[in-house]
Formats: structure tokens, sequence, C-alpha cells
């Protein structure tokens, strides 16, 4: 059950942030419009603008939501295996992909840039479980916990 638990929360976490970012691309690129209306030397790079943005804060994304899957689908008592911390980050990494893709199939062909961005996806993914793993493991023999979020965590 904790497993289901682990997927659905990384799966709406990414999803949810993927969300914002497109509302917040939406803005960007309307106001990045305007400026080119003034600038015409913009419109020779609005194509790869949006790869140089957009490509590295979806993989951004997608760690983050590794990282969360990881944290949920661990236990008190034992530090998820290396198999399963992949498998469940994996697991998201692809329901996230492809139920962003799948609606532009409708209408578009996969392309060689869709399998980039997928491959991508399960390389985020797994980075951020396996980041959450490896600081879940120095934590435990180290004595100090380690998170993602510890600069925001109160000292005892």
């Amino acid at each position: 059950m904790k497993s289901v638990k682990a997927i659905f929360i990384g799966s709406l976490s990414i999803f949810i942030a993927i969300l914002c970012l497109q509302l917040i691309f939406i803005f960007v690129a309307v106001a990045y419009n305007a400026l080119a209306k003034d600038y015409p030397f913009l419109n020779d790079i609005a194509f790869s603008f949006r790869y140089i943005v957009g490509i590295p804060v979806f993989v951004a994304t997608m760690f983050i939501g590794g990282y969360i899957t990881a944290y949920v689908a661990s236990t008190n008592t034992d530090v998820v295996a290396l198999k399963r911390t992949i498998l469940h980050c994996m697991i998201v990494g692809s329901i996230t992909t492809i139920g962003m893709i799948y609606p532009t199939l409708e209408t578009a062909a996969l392309t060689i840039t869709g399998v980039v961005i997928f491959v991508l996806a399960l390389v985020g993914t797994t980075a951020g479980g396996l980041y959450w793993r490896r600081n879940r493991l120095s934590a435990s023999s180290t004595g100090r916990i380690n998170t993602l979020f510890s600069p925001f965590q109160q000292v005892r």
C-alpha cells in the first residue's frame, strides 16, 4: 500500500508542479513576444529559447518528484532498497511523462524530442530517488538527517 501511495503522491506532485510551470511559461512567452516586437533579433532565438529554459526546469521538476517518491516509499525502520527506489521512480517518471505526451499524440506524431524528453524524465526521477537514498544512507551512518529540505528544518 505504501508503494501505491508513493507512486500516487510522486506523480501528483510532478503533475501539479508541471501545470504551475506551464502557466508561468505562458506568461513568460507572452512577455517575450511583446519584447520581440521591439527587438526583432529575439525572433531568431525564440525556437531555442523554450528548449534552453524548458528542459532544465522539466528535469529539475522530475528530480524533485523522484525525491518525494523515494521519501514517501521509505519506512522508518529500513532504508529503501536500491532496486525498489529505482522501480518506484521509473514508474512515476513513466506515468507522468506518458500522461503529458499521450494527449499530444492525437494531433501530432512522436518525435526524437519526445523520446529524449521521456528518457530525461526517467533519468531525472531516478536521480532524485537515488539522491534521497544516498542522503538517507549517509544520515543513518552519521546519525544526522540530511534531506533536501534540511536548511528549513529546526535543529533540536
